[in-house]
């Protein structure tokens, strides 16, 4: 996999040798951070279920401020950290990475709210679990800053989920891949700061 834009264009993105990863395509990945590209700008990005971290690290190739990437397998965690260091940098600033399973950290979630998040978790933990539950904890814990936008990866047979308080974007299909892209509403009192 290599990075598809930015200032790391080209560079090379490793995926874990375990087999249990399914990195996003670079097609894939081009396309959504095409479609993105007005938000990524000064952004702090979300990369749930990191695995290699590719979507994150081309997040920050595209302008992201800072990424945060949650990875609960340790080998998994291993080559990210691996990847972060080849392309930004030892102990770059503008990547943390959270060794947490990415539902109980989103349910025990407390910080600054993000403006993009982006999860593509295994595909069968994916219909198992649904988005709308996540879109729903999104908002609740302040995980998606108001006026934020959540990505989520799925298979094309899986069916994007209408949430209450989320408006829907973007829903695009790319062989076997569906990326759906919602935006968190305002609340009524207006933008959060």
């Amino acid at each position: 996999m290599r990075i598809t834009g930015g200032e790391h264009c080209g560079r090379t993105v490793l995926a874990p040798k375990s087999g249990a990863v399914r990195p996003t395509q670079d097609r894939v990945r081009e396309s959504l951070f095409n479609i993105l590209a007005p938000e990524t700008g000064g952004a702090e990005f979300l990369d749930l279920f990191a695995g290699s971290g590719a979507v994150g690290l081309e997040a920050l190739s595209r302008g992201a401020a800072r990424a945060t990437f949650v990875e609960s397998n340790r080998r998994h965690l291993e080559t990210l950290k691996s990847n972060i260091a080849n392309i930004l940098g030892a102990g770059s600033p503008r990547a943390e990475t959270i060794a947490a399973d990415a539902y109980r950290w989103l349910e025990r979630y407390s910080g600054p709210g993000f403006d993009i998040g982006f999860a593509d978790p295994p595909y069968a933990l994916g219909e198992e679990r649904g988005y709308s539950r996540v879109l729903a904890t999104l908002a609740e814990r302040g995980v998606i800053r108001e006026g934020g936008l959540f990505v989520a990866e799925m298979t094309a047979a899986q069916r994007a989920e209408e949430t209450p308080g989320w408006e829907l974007l973007r829903d695009r299909s790319y062989g076997k891949t569906r990326v759906c892209i919602w935006r968190r509403e305002q609340s009524a009192g207006g933008r959060e700061s």
